[in-house]
């Protein structure tokens, strides 16, 4: 999988309602689902519930921990989103995609390259919380306050 994807026009997005559908459903097209926000002092204000954040600005430090989750967890799809997903969502699930030639463990690495679909969630958390915000369903932490004042 890592070695087809080599820039952002090789990413696969997904729109808010498809991910809504995802997570109301409990079911992703493959099965098991991690949600993996990517921002930093702009997480405020809400994030999608049961999301993982892992910052941007340290995100290549983290995926030995984020591959050890997904393999763990046996999660088939992955999301990705920053506030907008036009340059760190979208650069996240590319450093996601090319380190994994580089994982050690043969299982954790085949497990990654033949089971895991990694998408882009368009419009990242911006259009996430203009549709979804005030749903508790789908979204922790929400402050409407911040975001009416255009935070």
């Amino acid at each position: 999988m890592s070695s087809r994807i080599h820039s952002i026009s090789d990413l696969k997005f997904i729109k808010p309602p498809t991910l809504y559908s995802w997570l109301t459903k409990n079911a992703s097209p493959h099965g098991s689902l991690a949600v993996i926000d990517v921002r930093e002092s702009d997480y405020v204000g809400g994030h999608i519930k049961g999301s993982w954040h892992y910052p941007a600005g340290d995100f290549y430090n983290h995926l030995p921990e984020i591959y050890d989750k997904i393999y763990a967890n046996k999660i088939h799809d992955v999301v990705f989103h920053c506030m907008l997903s036009q340059a760190r969502g979208p650069s996240a699930s590319l450093k996601f995609l090319r380190s994994i030639d580089d994982i050690v463990d043969s299982k954790v690495k085949q497990y990654l390259e033949d089971e895991v679909h990694v998408y882009v969630l368009k419009g990242g958390f911006n259009r996430w919380q203009g549709e979804y915000g005030k749903d508790a369903s789908v979204t922790d932490g929400y402050n409407a306050e911040l975001w009416d004042v255009g935070l």
